[in-house]
């Protein structure tokens, strides 16, 4: 009983080790998004510590998938994508500007045997903020780490349309450190 439990234990990080960094041969063609996003400012609900709920943002992305691995565990892709978001809140009286620029590579997952359907996606990397101060968060840093969580349905043109969480920071590099976050919903134009 012993040994089972110590494979049980093993499965997932065996799991994600294989998904991964798996020998499988990687689909080579290549395949483009231009994303168009909507969203707001979120409130100190989940990482961010002030409230930047009264934001409106609009963005746009580039994702390129540069590799496809087809496996028992499903369809597991890896993107690189740039983005520019824009985000405008009225605080105090006072309009308020941020442009965020990032850069990051995305792993994206179908469950099923195809790359269309459900999906989920996480992605991490850099971005630079064009404010340190945006209503209640005052940054300590320009340059932070970017952070998304997406989830998202493709329909069979290619096309898709997804929910994201995004989340910057300086990862405590530097103090304080009060994050920055905003959802936004995403229309996905495949090529």
């Amino acid at each position: 009983m012993r040994g089972f439990t110590a494979l049980n234990s093993m499965r997932v990080p065996l799991f994600i080790t294989t998904a991964l960094f798996s020998t499988a041969a990687p689909l080579t063609t290549a395949e483009q998004e231009l994303i168009f996003s909507a969203g707001k400012g979120l409130g100190d609900a989940l990482i961010q510590r002030e409230s930047i709920a009264g934001a409106k943002m609009l963005g746009i992305n580039y994702a390129w998938r540069f590799a496809e691995f087809p496996l028992a565990t499903g369809i597991w892709q890896w993107w690189v994508q740039g983005s520019y978001s824009h985000l405008r809140m009225d605080h105090r009286g006072q309009a308020l500007d941020q442009n965020i620029f990032e850069l990051k590579p995305v792993l994206r997952w179908y469950p099923g045997i195809a790359s269309h359907g459900l999906f989920v996606e996480a992605g991490i990397g850099a971005a630079y903020l064009t404010q340190k101060n945006f209503g209640d968060v005052t940054l300590t840093t320009k340059p932070n780490f970017a952070l998304h969580f997406v989830s998202g349905y493709r329909i069979a043109n290619g096309n898709t349309v997804s929910l994201r969480y995004s989340h910057f920071s300086n990862a405590y590099t530097n103090t304080p450190n009060p994050g920055f976050d905003f959802a936004s919903l995403n229309w996905h134009l495949g090529f």
